[in-house]
């Protein structure tokens, strides 16, 4: 998911301030404000399918490795209509067009999306930030908002950490992890998962990134 081109005009240490360090244990993301709603599109072989009318065994489009089979599939207590959401936990709605997805879209706040960020990749070897979907409240457009009507949360599992594509375009993270829930083994060893910045380094990125936007538009 690309929000610029550059950030030439930032200072040079800005990223090390805020970067998380890694660690030799890989991060698992579980609870509250985590995992798609089942109404979110996602791209299969048979086009644009919501992901909670998925199973396991199905395949969906990644971005590192293709069609992949789903291992599991995590189901969540539906939230009713009518339920008050916490203000912490309230979906975020991200506009068609915001982040290359070509529809509206709500998406859980501690949910990953991936950014391409070249000047990431400069420091850190790779070319990409996760952030947390909380951390894009600070986009034009972009708002947190309760659900109007009953809703279901779903994580995908797949046998690795994806990146998979949803609503038209956007990128965001399924974590192999998730399978405990479902009764799976866990995985040991070296970790895969993709490295997610907390909400506030991921604000501080996604509001530089702006002020680039805004910069290329005067000049």
């Amino acid at each position: 998911m690309r929000l610029g081109k550059t950030m030439k005009d930032t200072s040079e240490n800005w990223w090390t301030d805020i970067a998380p360090q890694k660690g030799k244990v890989a991060p698992v993301y579980s609870g509250p404000g985590f995992g798609l709603l089942a109404d979110t599109p996602v791209a299969t072989p048979d086009g644009w399918v919501a992901v909670g009318e998925l199973d396991a065994g199905d395949e969906v489009l990644t971005f590192d490795a293709g069609f992949q089979p789903l291992s599991a599939m995590v189901r969540e207590d539906r939230v009713r209509a009518g339920t008050r959401w916490p203000e912490t936990l309230r979906p975020v709605l991200v506009p068609a067009g915001a982040l290359e997805n070509r529809e509206e879209v709500l998406m859980l706040p501690h949910q990953g999306i991936l950014l391409e960020v070249e000047e990431v990749a400069d420091r850190l070897g790779d070319p990409y930030a996760v952030i947390p979907a909380a951390a894009l409240a600070c986009i034009p457009g972009v708002e947190r908002v309760s659900p109007q009507g009953a809703a279901e949360i779903v994580l995908p599992v797949f046998a690795e950490d994806h990146m998979v594509f949803a609503a038209g375009g956007m990128l965001t993270f399924c974590q192999a992890h998730w399978g405990t829930r479902a009764g799976l083994m866990p995985r040991f060893g070296a970790p895969t998962n993709y490295n997610m910045l907390p909400v506030n380094a991921a604000r501080a990125l996604v509001e530089v990134l702006l002020t680039e936007f805004e910069g290329e538009a005067i000049a």
